[in-house]
């Protein structure tokens, strides 16, 4: 199967919409109500320091009003997953994002820390009380930022393709005299890529154009290797679709004995199929065709692209 009957391959076996390997779930609370957890019990318990604040207010000693503001500080910050909390996302009305706030000294996050105490109880506290607080908001919120962990799943979901078609990735020196193996450039091994193309005299031009930026993967079998770079696109827009141009881009480049892979994965490479003659997408379409027909070793390729790939690789 040549590259354009991959690249045809992958347009008949389209992207599915609900693929486990891209599922990003990350759970903070118990699934029942009746147990506990570190998380909860933390949430509980800044509720509870916000409320007694606000009761006490004006009537605390200035020592006694620093010693409970600390123990929210301590808290908010020396805790996983209160980023979570109604009360730090109240942060982001004031523009003060959580991380930033968590990175500034603590004799300097104090007395902002106390002033935004006293604005939450003024505008949120007590409509939440009213309405009943809820633990769930730590999960809601976790799952709302669920694509932020989007690029440590793309890489594992390659890497579990890629060991079950037999290579395994290189973890010391000893192992770079074998034939048959992977290697994650951008992860941690440019060095063993560095040495790679110095030893092979691979001119890896992309990255030149790209200050320096690593691949995604490394494969290497006997004297022939697939360098790949790949993107998980979900939807379209100008700043996806620029991403997509890339991609594309990297068919263009060529060293002997190397396979250039561009994987496109998720719901955007289906784009693809039904471009039509006047979108982005449909120029797209007609550069990967352009460039693969340029470069016969090179590959435009989506999961089952990919998996049919790997199988060709003896």
């Amino acid at each position: 199967m040549d590259n354009i009957e991959l690249f045809e391959y992958s347009l008949k076996n389209t992207e599915h919409i609900f693929d486990d390997a891209n599922k990003k779930e990350k759970i903070i609370i118990t699934k029942d109500a009746h147990k506990t957890n570190k998380p909860i019990k933390n949430n509980e318990r800044l509720i509870g320091l916000i409320t007694s604040y606000q009761t006490m207010r004006g009537k605390l000693s200035k020592k006694q009003e620093d010693d409970l503001v600390g123990e929210i500080d301590s808290i908010l910050f020396n805790n996983s997953h209160m980023n979570y909390t109604a009360f730090a996302q109240y942060l982001m009305v004031w523009d003060m994002p959580y991380s930033s706030l968590s990175c500034e000294r603590e004799e300097d996050r104090m007395p902002l820390l106390r002033e935004l105490i006293n604005k939450y109880i003024n505008d949120r506290h007590q409509m939440y009380l009213s309405h009943g607080y809820s633990n769930i908001v730590l999960q809601v919120l976790a799952d709302n930022y669920s694509h932020k962990r989007a690029g440590k799943t793309g890489v594992s979901k390659i890497a579990a393709l890629v060991e079950s078609a037999g290579f395994k990735r290189i973890n010391n020196d000893n192992d770079f005299d074998k034939d048959t193996f992977y290697l994650l450039p951008d992860r941690g091994d440019n060095k063993y890529f560095r040495d790679i193309c110095s030893k092979h005299n691979v001119k890896f031009r992309w990255s030149k154009s790209k200050q320096g930026k690593m691949p995604d993967f490394y494969i290497q079998k006997a004297s022939n290797a697939w360098i790949i770079e790949h993107k998980h696109k979900k939807g379209s827009g100008g700043g996806q679709y620029s991403q997509i141009v890339e991609l594309v881009d990297f068919l263009k480049y060529t060293d002997k004995n190397i396979s250039y892979v561009a994987f496109l994965d998720g719901i955007m490479f289906n784009e693809l199929i039904n471009a039509s003659c006047d979108n982005k997408m449909s120029k797209a379409k007609r550069d990967i065709y352009r460039y693969l027909r340029q470069n016969k070793n090179n590959y435009f390729v989506n999961t089952a692209g990919f998996i049919r790939l790997l199988k060709t690789i003896k």
